[in-house]
């Protein structure tokens, strides 16, 4: 018995106190936060293959831990290769590159309008196993190398600042938020369709605002941040935000903590398929003028019917945008009729684009209720 004992506690002994013989210090690593990607021009490249401008950003540890005014790094390469881009920083740094902390995932604009190069971006970021896959990607009407000269007025470290930005969309749904695994799977359940976030940058600071449209791996076009956030309203991901009522010329702050949208097919007709979206808001009016009162029930109903109005312009606008001018599906209806009415979409999946595009009659109907008028009354 004796024996055993000493056997088990010397098995015991030799798991727990096993060292990792490959390990890599943290001091010898190099966290890359944030990657941007471009379309390299004629006059950045090298040699006549080179086609991607990658920029890394990375946090400069010891002046976190000190208060330098430096608190990141920006590194540049360029390369004919996407992965070959990231090996070549070996040959200037002397750090093992990390990638599993990567918060930010950014293109450029003439990237996103390169079919070909944003579709090998697409596959060699898909493979790589360091990549996490939460990371919010982002596209820039422009170079995405800009927004690594940004000085950040709030925080210390550019990603996180970008990624903190993204994450706002619980307060403010005209911030479109877009993980990588929700683009790939976009992707790849549409054949190429997606959004992505618009990320304007200036020189102390970035907005999120609007998205890009992205058709058949291209990008086609752009919304604007009040349609980005009737985008999130279509497709039932909208948090929280104001939309600014009218009442007898007085604008009216109503603030919508819950938003609901459901689709329903009404009726197929002939080769027409009619659809509506049915949207509840429920909020609060943040202002009005003092000393007038909130809690008049006439008041109440013409300015919940006014807000209803707005919900429906809008989102009936988005919804021509996307069937008449970008003629591409973003708005939840094939996904909606491939789980809901399989054999309907079975009949039009061949040609459901010209189907969308021309068969399809939407309608919006919008219910807004005004919960609460503050605290004052």
């Amino acid at each position: 018995m004796r024996i055993f004992k000493i056997i088990v506690i010397l098995i015991l002994c030799a798991i727990i106190l096993t060292a990792c013989w490959d390990k890599v210090e943290i001091e010898d690593r190099l966290f890359v936060l944030g990657i941007g990607i471009d379309k390299a021009k004629e006059e950045e490249k090298s040699q006549p293959t080179d086609r991607y401008v990658i920029n890394f950003a990375s946090p400069i540890v010891s002046a976190l831990k000190n208060g330098g005014e430096e608190t990141f790094s920006t590194y540049k390469t360029i390369s004919s290769i996407f992965a070959l881009g990231l090996n070549q920083m070996y040959e200037r740094i002397d750090k093992k590159l990390s990638f599993q902390h990567t918060r930010v995932l950014i293109f450029g604009e003439d990237l996103l309008k390169d079919e070909r190069l944003f579709r090998e971006v697409l596959d060699a970021v898909g493979r790589a196993h360091d990549f996490h896959r939460n990371m919010y990607v982002f596209a820039v009407p422009g170079r995405a190398d800009e927004v690594f000269k940004i000085k950040p007025k709030f925080t210390s470290i550019l990603a996180m600042y970008v990624s903190g930005i993204a994450e706002n969309n619980l307060y403010q749904s005209s911030i479109y938020k877009m993980p990588a695994y929700q683009m790939y799977d976009n992707l790849i359940n549409t054949e190429g369709d997606t959004v992505i976030p618009t990320l304007r940058p200036s020189k102390e600071e970035a907005k999120v605002s609007g998205v890009g449209i992205i058709k058949d791996y291209k990008l086609v076009g752009y919304l604007d941040d009040k349609d980005s956030e009737t985008l999130n309203w279509l497709n039932n991901s909208a948090n929280g935000g104001i939309i600014a009522g009218q009442h007898k010329g007085v604008e009216v702050p109503y603030k919508y903590n819950d938003f609901n949208t459901k689709l329903k097919l009404d009726k197929v007709e002939g080769d027409k398929i009619y659809l509506t979206y049915n949207m509840e808001a429920e909020g609060s009016a943040e202002e009005y003028i003092w000393n007038q009162s909130l809690l008049d029930q006439k008041l109440l109903d013409d300015l919940e019917d006014n807000l209803e109005k707005i919900i429906e312009e809008r989102s009936k606008s988005v919804v021509d945008k996307f069937q008449k001018e970008f003629k591409v599906d973003l708005i939840g209806v094939a996904e909606y009729l491939r789980k809901n009415h399989s054999e309907i979409y079975k009949a039009i999946e061949k040609n459901y684009e010209s189907f969308f595009e021309s068969n399809i009659v939407i309608e919006i109907e919008a219910k807004a209720a005004i919960r609460r008028v503050g605290t004052i009354e």
